[in-house]
């Protein structure tokens, strides 16, 4: 990952201005804005701070996805995260099993009802925590399901085949580096597209599992 030359600056700003902040989601976002400046000593000092806020007060696929967070933060830094991920998974098992049976018949409807939005986010979460966990064979599932409930149209272009993580975990499940090494590939090119166009925001929190799972995958090639 790279940032652009004039994206820095206002970024060393922004990061600065947040720097006293107590909000759980600033200091991830922080947490992230260090991390693309590859200043990892702040981003650990960061995601330190934000594991360590109380949770805040959410239910459903937002508080699955505040602990699936949290957890990915403590991976990072070398701790267990067995308890977060048990819990995250439990709770978008949950929100899937309510959102199924309300599911429209006509899943590519402009705009989705929120069963099928609540179904999505779960299928996502559960697709995400299951590869955190290193569970190969159930993230490959999640992942099939849950782009079978979304049109290609809403999916980014390369992702229409297959997501990152996916290859990542097909890969890791039949024992082809190639496979791994695609997915890897795949994931970095989504962060550097994210970071060109300006969507990876110091603030734009949602984006740090997606870098921590980046490193991940990454890591499973040494």
């Amino acid at each position: 990952m790279k940032v652009p030359e004039h994206l820095v600056k206002p970024l060393l700003e922004q990061l600065e201005d947040q720097e006293t902040s107590e909000d759980c989601l600033v200091i991830r976002g922080s947490a992230l804005g260090y991390a693309i400046l590859e200043n990892i000593d702040k981003r650990d000092e960061s995601i330190n701070k934000f594991i360590e806020t109380p949770e805040p007060e959410l239910s459903g696929n937002q508080l699955a996805r505040e602990l699936q967070a949290r957890a990915v933060g403590k991976i990072l830094l070398e701790k267990s995260a067995d308890e977060l991920l048990t819990r995250a998974k439990e709770i978008f098992e949950i929100e899937l099993e309510k959102a199924l049976p309300d599911l429209p018949e006509d899943l590519a409807i402009d705009v989705a009802p929120e069963p099928l939005r609540n179904a999505r986010q779960a299928r996502s979460g559960l697709m995400e925590n299951a590869f955190l966990s290193k569970e190969w064979a159930m993230c490959i599932s999640e992942a099939e399901h849950g782009r079978s409930i979304i049109p290609d149209y809403l999916l980014y272009q390369p992702h229409r085949e297959g997501y990152p993580i996916e290859f990542v975990a097909k890969g890791m499940h039949t024992e082809d580096m190639e496979m791994v090494i695609k997915g890897v590939e795949m994931q970095e090119e989504f962060l550097d597209y994210v970071i060109q166009v300006g969507y990876l925001k110091p603030w734009e929190e949602a984006y740090f599992p997606t870098y921590a799972i980046s490193l991940i995958s990454r890591k499973l090639l040494d």
